[in-house]
């Protein structure tokens, strides 16, 4: 099953070093932009115009208040994103979370308002955010399913297993037959932020990803660097916003000065690190197995670089899993939990 990982974030994952989010291979990231009509998501502008800097397709999100009035909202939302006069590539989304004591009639009229008066401004359809039981609970019609609209609408689904495991995928609320984009964990530690964060996965290739987007897949060529002396693999990752794995499967000799490493294209590879213990939102993962520990032994040679790209894994999720503050402190003969 193919899927393309990415991000959501907000003012509480300030000061992201976007391009050593990209190097861990995330492929998007959404950010929240405002919130009812008196909040307006302060870090906004650094992360929308870095993630397009490191080479992230880029979307906004709108936290829906039903209790307050929806064509304000909108327009709230639409004047904020546009004052960057820059509309990202992804459609933007409504985030339906809380009910705010509203009745379900009011919550599907209020969010059909939201919807249409956002698409007439951005020219595309914009993609609906809620968890399985909101969804059920409260954008539902009379007979108990979704209103008739809601189908030509993508759908951001908010569901996290105890464990993830690659090939999963969501339990869908009732009257939903399909999403686009699966909000695994809440959890998810990427190297570039130094707070636990939202992981998404795109249901489909990057190419479907960037035609969503109705945005051209750029044309990269690899690229050479020459190493030098402060140089190691995943200082030149970061650099040019590609995974280690993928800088040392294209170049698997030892790093002497002097060597010119091909720089590879980066492509899409899902982060098995960003698992989450956090609670299931609904039924349909509830039986998913767990995933006993993994551990390696460190030996002389050794560094957390190579280590996790033996594993298939980030630094900062090895660096997490053994609590270590200093990623250039391992020792022969200690042994590491490799998550």
């Amino acid at each position: 099953m193919a899927t393309v990982p990415g991000i959501d974030v907000s003012y509480w994952d300030a000061g992201i070093d976007w391009p050593k989010v990209r190097a861990t291979g995330q492929r998007f990231m959404i950010a929240k932009a405002t919130e009812g009509i008196t909040y307006k998501d302060p870090t906004f502008d650094d992360n929308w115009f870095g993630a397009k800097s490191a080479g992230l397709l880029r979307g906004a999100y709108h936290f829906f208040r039903c209790n307050v009035d929806a064509k304000k909202q909108a327009d709230y939302f639409i004047d904020y994103v546009k004052t960057v006069k820059d509309n990202g590539e992804l459609p933007p989304v409504l985030d339906l979370e809380t009910n705010d004591g509203m009745t379900k009639d009011k919550i599907v009229a209020g969010a059909k308002v939201w919807l249409d008066r956002v698409e007439a401004a951005f020219g595309k359809k914009p993609i609906i955010y809620s968890g399985q039981y909101f969804l059920q609970d409260y954008l539902v019609v009379a007979g108990g399913g979704p209103p008739v609209w809601a189908k030509d609408y993508p759908l951001w689904l908010a569901q996290y297993p105890n464990q993830y495991v690659e090939g999963m995928k969501p339990a869908l609320p009732r009257g939903w037959f399909n999403y686009t984009i699966w909000q695994y964990s809440d959890k998810g530690v990427v190297n570039g932020i130094n707070a636990k964060v939202d992981m998404n996965l795109f249901n489909g290739t990057l190419e479907e990803l960037y035609k969503f987007a109705g945005a051209d897949i750029p044309d990269q060529k690899p690229k050479t660097h020459t190493v030098v002396k402060s140089d190691n693999f995943e200082s030149i990752a970061n650099a040019y916003g590609v995974t280690v794995r993928e800088l040392v499967m294209a170049n698997p000799q030892l790093l002497n000065v002097g060597d010119k490493l091909t720089v590879p294209v980066a492509i899409a590879i899902p982060q098995e690190s960003a698992s989450t213990s956090a609670p299931t939102t609904g039924p349909g993962n509830s039986d998913a197995s767990s995933t006993p520990k993994r551990t390696y032994t460190v030996k002389a040679g050794d560094t957390l670089s190579l280590i996790a790209v033996k594993h298939s894994a980030t630094v900062a999720a090895i660096a997490s899993a053994n609590d270590i503050k200093n990623i250039n402190t391992i020792k022969v003969g200690q042994v590491l939990v490799i998550p």
